[in-house]
């Protein structure tokens, strides 16, 4: 009878003294994260445009480069100005584990001034607590160029 009582004992306190295991983190797939990453691109270059921050899309601590300068406040993205619209023009976006990798190309443009600028910019981001993604690193840059002007028409159209 006491080696009974001793193996309930033993199998009380190992399973006294055992962890749960934690969940397995959700497989990211490129497919799964290219929606929400796209948005919070694009809410990212928007806001250098209006030339506001919007802290909820960075790190606290996100590197930012544009053209080999370190950047603290918007513009954040090489070659944007006040006003004007951006796009996405392309993009290549990898997941490795919890990390998103974005290569992507943007076009800014302002009518107004007759003024178009291509950058490209490689984008880091990792899932945010509460849900969502946030911008950890961004290194953009664009040609060099001060930009195409056009005509100054404005029914001109830019290359």
């Amino acid at each position: 009878m006491q080696w009974i009582g001793y193996r309930v004992g033993l199998a009380a306190l190992v399973a006294a003294c055992a962890k749960p295991q934690p969940a397995p983190a959700p497989m990211l797939t490129p497919s799964a994260v290219e929606e929400p990453i796209t948005a919070v691109l694009m809410a990212a270059l928007d806001a250098d445009r209006r030339m506001t921050t919007v802290d909820s899309l960075w790190d606290p601590e996100a590197a930012v480069v544009s053209n080999g300068e370190l950047r603290y406040a918007p513009p954040r993205f090489a070659g944007i100005e006040p006003g004007g619209q951006v796009a996405i023009t392309s993009s290549r976006l990898e997941v490795r584990q919890s990390l998103v990798w974005v290569y992507l190309e943007y076009r800014w443009l302002s009518v107004a001034d007759g003024l178009a600028r291509e950058g490209k910019a490689t984008v880091l981001l990792t899932p945010r607590g509460a849900g969502g993604w946030k911008i950890v690193h961004l290194h953009s840059s664009t040609s060099g160029d001060p930009g195409i002007r056009g005509s100054g028409d404005p029914d001109s159209r830019f290359p």
